[in-house]
């Protein structure tokens, strides 16, 4: 199984310098045969150590044909590996090797990715530094989205917030990384947030300051929205390797256990807590078990982003806080009392009301301007 390097600086070249790839649809693959082939993504495992010296990213595909055919992909270098985020991504892949049983790159292989939500832009993802990209790769990845849409392929919900966690839950998780620590040799501590508050008592995992990357700790607000997460054995390598505050992060595979064994980096009093979730992310990649950095550009990260974000009001706005009921799974709320109508005799006021769900406020009815 080769891998491959590229030093090329990225491109998108819209030209053409060689003869166009000729796409073979999955049914009608021939074992010993070098193919390129596109693809909805019906299952994948993000990128983890192989035996060898190699990262491998494992995956499964399918198209029209709803013939599903199984990738492995081995790649030195982390960045190099398709970037898949989500079932029902769609991914291009050039220069695989088919032996009958899977799909396995070979040298030359390059591989491109794009969401797979129909009507969302047609942004390509590369883990290519310079590749062709024209209309009629938009079209194909048009109506692969309207297809799979059609076979339901895409989950209902990709990932869970916070605010909807339930106990004994498996579930990925979108999130920013705000500090983390090693508990263990093989156990890392990952605090993060989405900006939603878990309607269940959160365990604490205790450290000492001094091997805290970040800030060790955070105002008593905010602390009541961060999730303490602990990574096992073959993860941890990964998760050293996290950039705190920089890092946006979907963990996959994710665990929210009750109550939780006594141990190192546990407090002793909350270890006998049932009530408290704690949150795991075991060893192993068995259902896609893993964690990916999203890009900046994402959707998700843009939301994650809108969401944790303070409210910035208006230079002609008075400013004030109303907090939201201490049995509410959701944040405080910051709210602004505009003067701008009343200054001008008018017997009406804005309100503007910063928050992710706006059911919890039914009295309050938005008007456009």
């Amino acid at each position: 199984m080769l891998t491959f390097s590229r030093r090329a600086s990225p491109q998108v070249s819209r030209k053409n310098k060689a003869p166009k790839p000729t796409y073979i649809r999955l049914d009608e693959l021939k074992a010993g045969t070098v193919v390129c082939v596109y693809g909805v993504v019906v299952f994948f495992k993000p990128p983890f150590r192989s035996r060898g010296t190699d990262f491998c990213s494992s995956l499964k595909i399918t198209d029209q044909s709803n013939q599903k055919i199984r990738c492995n992909v081995f790649c030195e270098k982390l960045e190099d590996h398709p970037k898949i985020f989500q079932i029902g991504d769609i991914i291009r892949m050039h220069r695989l090797f088919n032996d009958s049983i899977m799909l396995v790159n070979t040298f030359g292989f390059s591989a491109v990715t794009f969401n797979g939500v129909v009507g969302g832009p047609v942004e390509p993802r590369t883990s290519s530094r310079s590749f062709n990209f024209d209309q009629e790769d938009v079209r194909t990845v048009e109506k692969l989205r309207s297809w799979a849409a059609g076979e339901a392929i895409l989950p209902p919900v990709p990932t869970i917030p916070l605010s909807a966690i339930q106990p004994k839950a498996y579930f990925d998780l979108t999130c920013q990384l705000l500090a983390k620590a090693p508990v263990d040799t093989t156990r890392t501590l990952l605090r993060v947030w989405d900006g939603t508050r878990c309607p269940h008592k959160l365990l604490k995992v205790m450290v000492k300051p001094d091997v805290m990357e970040g800030p060790s700790s955070f105002s008593a607000e905010k602390e009541t929205l961060i999730a303490d997460i602990l990574v096992y054995d073959n993860h941890v390598e990964f998760a050293r390797q996290l950039k705190v505050r920089s890092h946006f992060l979907r963990i996959y595979n994710l665990r929210a256990l009750p109550g939780s064994s006594k141990g190192p980096g546990l407090t002793s009093s909350q270890a006998e807590e049932v009530d408290h979730l704690a949150f795991h992310l075991h060893g192993g990649t068995a259902y896609g078990r893993g964690i990916r950095v999203l890009p900046e550009n994402s959707p998700d990260v843009q939301e994650l982003k809108r969401t944790s974000a303070p409210c910035s009001p208006p230079p002609w706005a008075l400013s004030g806080q109303a907090a939201v009921p201490l049995a509410s799974s959701r944040r405080t709320l910051s709210i602004h009392l505009s003067t701008h109508l009343v200054c001008q005799c008018k017997p009406k006021e804005l309100l503007f009301v910063m928050g992710k769900e706006r059911a919890v406020f039914p009295v309050i009815t938005p008007h456009s301007p």
